[in-house]
């Protein structure tokens, strides 16, 4: 059974739209693997009398600590989920941006043990939004518009948890959450390290590859007042267009399939060639025949991740040295 172990329900959160303040957490529920028999049968071994996790997943039920919470961000609750060392450490922190749009892509368990949790296995505390209207949260998503602030406002929350240390701030994120990632970056300088994978880059690209389903299903429906600001609200949302506000003291890896057809590679290709000339720090990994997910890459992108926060945030890496040099 879940057990609530945090309730903080504050009077003026009753009171018209007088709520608590960004990043605030609201509730806080444990993450009981055991309640879910998908994952189960991902790490464990049905057994008679339950199930046996397998060795390699031990740092489920051993190590770390997992919670669904819901935080304030701009006066309205949304869902996220969390997963911490059980060292009672202030560890490194690195904020997950989802993929997706809606439900479509959504944390869920398999995400929740899977990505977080693996974070929280390698000694980060971690912590992911489901962007407001989604899983019980309040508000409309506005795929890149005001629920940006969503993901900005975990970095408050962090700052007030006693098992993230937000000096050593990353931010990871796959597809629709490399999106988000790149327009947080044009808003704060706090992330020592960033990762993408598979991230979209420009909206109009995603749109024309995939034969206009994106305007039909995603960009109408999600985007305030599409029809009439359509220009601007797809510029807004692209980071190819303001490669210069993207901070250039935060390192980025970037990884991409070249068989990937949900966000083509060329928008990682031309990122890229703008991050050159702006002189932001990255490193591009094509992987040979990728797909969106690279899950034929599952342990490769795992451990391209694991190094690239482990050495920023970690070890205190310096930025390297951008400027034509050596013999």
């Amino acid at each position: 059974m879940k057990t609530k172990f945090l309730l903080i329900i504050m009077s003026s959160i009753l009171i018209g739209n007088s709520y608590s303040q960004n990043g605030q957490i609201i509730s806080r529920d444990t993450f009981d693997v055991y309640e879910h028999p998908d994952v189960l049968e991902i790490i464990g071994e049905k057994s008679m009398s339950g199930y046996i996790i397998h060795e390699e997943y031990k740092w489920v039920t051993e190590d770390i600590v997992m919670e669904e919470i819901f935080y304030m961000s701009d006066s309205l609750k949304v869902k996220a989920y969390l997963a911490y060392p059980k060292d009672k450490m202030a560890n490194p922190s690195v904020i997950y941006n989802r993929g997706g749009n809606r439900e479509f892509g959504a944390l869920n368990a398999k995400k929740m043990v899977l990505v977080l949790g693996r974070l929280a296995s390698w000694g980060y505390t971690a912590v992911g939004s489901q962007y407001r209207g989604n899983d019980g949260g309040e508000g409309v998503e506005e795929f890149g518009g005001t629920d940006v602030d969503d993901v900005l406002n975990l970095i408050p929350l962090l700052a007030n948890l006693p098992q993230a240390d937000t000096a050593r701030m990353g931010m990871y994120g796959w597809s629709r959450g490399g999106m988000m990632t790149y327009l947080s970056l044009m808003r704060t300088c706090r992330m020592k390290a960033a990762v993408v994978g598979g991230a979209v880059a420009d909206l109009r690209m995603m749109n024309d590859s995939r034969g206009g389903e994106m305007e039909k299903y995603v960009y109408s429906e999600l985007i305030p007042d599409y029809e009439n600001t359509k220009d601007a609200a797809l510029a807004a949302r692209s980071a190819i267009t303001m490669v210069d506000k993207i901070c250039k003291k935060t390192p980025i890896l970037m990884m991409h399939g070249t068989a990937d057809w949900q966000v083509i590679p060329e928008e990682s290709l031309k990122m890229a060639e703008e991050f050159q000339k702006e002189k932001i720090p990255y490193r591009l990994v094509m992987f040979e025949g990728g797909d969106h997910g690279l899950s034929e890459f599952n342990k490769e992108v795992d451990e391209m991740v694991k190094n690239w926060f482990d050495k920023y945030l970690k070890e205190g890496m310096a930025l390297p040295d951008l400027e034509p040099h050596g013999e």
